[in-house]
């Protein structure tokens, strides 16, 4: 017994020793890398170089061991069948664990350019509750309907394919609804990347038995409209009457840098007469696709509608941690703030006092960002494939009570569009605001 048992140890070690030497030697026989493979991986080692010399808080929402690992895996998949296309999306992933949204290869436009036609996916589409719906058909008005939901693509799931897009869009403090944001404006470029190019898409629609072939395209296809026609305000701020007693402010860009910072404060000092004269009781501010810009464009927007003295930063490099003083008959009628996953930035440190102060009511979705920041970021370009990036270098904290950076602004009344709204062009969300001043 005792003998059988040795011998069985003695076959079992043999085998151990047989894989370890196949392994061994599929190691050994793997090709020496080419020369765009030599440039690729430069390329990526000068990347994960230039992260970890500039980035401030590179490890806050990945760990050190978490990042260094998928950095050595994504670095060992780099061979000679790599294409510029398979690098650029390696890219995309190693950026996304940092999350950081002034880290980042930019909007999804550098992946977009390698693409033709052919390789895009054929309709554009609208994520909504986890569910995928056509909104254009383009080349495929024949076989597939405006509002359709898609439930599989190539025999993938819409909650795998998900899973593996994510996984690629940098977003701050990984929030969910910003990567949403990001998928639903460059979806028809996205997709192809997440399944990896292939020469035939087909579609499997909910409530339909079989799978549905899609005609390529023979054009690039157009971009998702940012926001609807029928808003308002068209323009990157306004003031608006909704009513006698309610005014819409709409902020869709901060970023009013040295000369040009004076045009946004002035708007606002403007705005805040206006306001005053016209006797309103209710604001509405609403800063969807709102991508920041300086401090001083949310310290002054505070400065008009708070009323007791505050600190801006609890921790930055530039300042600003002194404190702001209301300004004289400020506004001190009722408050919506309007958001979703597009306010980044200084949207979060202005919506973080807001919530810290327990001044306004959020409505909407997550907001894209919130009390913590790196910011201040360097634009760096790859020697090789010339790709271009940024990399925040500073930390920018308000002063709050929230203290995690992985705490999101969460609106009290939750409201996403469902497709017929979306269709049908209905902005539910600024409606639901104005009948909250109703009340």
């Amino acid at each position: 017994m005792i003998n059988k048992t040795i011998a069985f140890l003695i076959i079992g070690l043999a085998i151990l020793s047989c894989k370890n030497d196949q392994k061994n030697s599929d190691q050994n026989k793997r090709e020496p890398l080419n020369k765009q493979a030599q440039n690729y991986l430069a390329d990526y080692n000068e990347l994960i170089d230039t992260l970890s010399t500039y980035h401030p808080a590179l490890y806050e929402f990945t760990s050190k061991a978490d990042f260094d690992k998928k950095a050595k895996q994504l670095r060992s998949e780099i061979d000679n069948t790599t294409t510029k296309k398979d690098f650029i999306w390696k890219l995309s992933e190693i950026i996304a664990i940092v999350s950081c949204g002034h880290t980042s290869l930019g909007f999804f436009n550098q992946q977009r350019d390698l693409l033709k036609p052919k390789d895009y996916f054929p309709l554009l589409t609208r994520l909504i509750n986890n569910k995928l719906y056509v909104i254009d058909n383009l080349t495929n008005k024949d076989n597939v309907q405006i509002g359709q939901e898609i439930t599989h693509i190539n025999g993938k799931s819409i909650s795998e394919m998900m899973a593996v897009i994510y996984s690629h869009i940098n977003t701050q403090a990984n929030i969910e609804s910003s990567k949403r944001k990001l998928f639903n404006g460059y979806n028809t470029s996205i997709i192809s990347y997440a399944l990896n190019f292939p020469d035939v898409y087909n579609v499997k629609i909910a409530g339909k038995s079989g799978t549905i072939n899609l005609k390529p395209l023979n054009e690039n296809p157009p971009y998702a409209p940012l926001f609807s026609n029928k808003h308002p305000c068209q323009n990157d701020f306004c003031l608006t009457e909704i009513n006698a007693e309610t005014a819409l402010l709409t902020l869709r860009n901060f970023a009013y840098y040295g000369d040009k910072t004076k045009v946004f404060l002035n708007f606002l000092n403007d705005s805040f007469k206006e306001i005053k004269t016209k006797d309103y009781k209710n604001l509405i501010i609403d800063v969807r696709q709102n991508l920041g810009g300086p401090g001083e464009a949310s310290i002054n927007l505070l400065k008009y509608t708070l009323q007791d003295p505050f600190h801006y930063f609890a921790t930055s490099d530039y300042g600003r941690k002194e404190m702001q003083q209301p300004f004289e008959n400020n506004f001190k009628g009722k408050i919506i703030f309007v958001m979703n996953g597009d306010g980044y930035s200084t949207v979060g440190h202005l919506a973080s006092i807001y919530k810290d102060k327990k001044r306004v009511v959020f409505v909407g979705e997550t907001l894209g960002s919130n009390q913590f920041c790196t910011a201040n970021q360097k634009q760096f370009e790859l020697t090789n494939t010339k790709f271009t990036y940024t990399v925040a270098r500073n930390i920018f904290i308000t002063d709050v009570q929230e203290k995690n950076p992985k705490a999101t602004i969460e609106p009290n009344i939750e409201i996403e569009q469902s497709i017929d709204d979306f269709l049908s062009d209905k902005d539910v969300v600024l409606e639901k605001a104005i009948e909250l001043t109703e009340k």
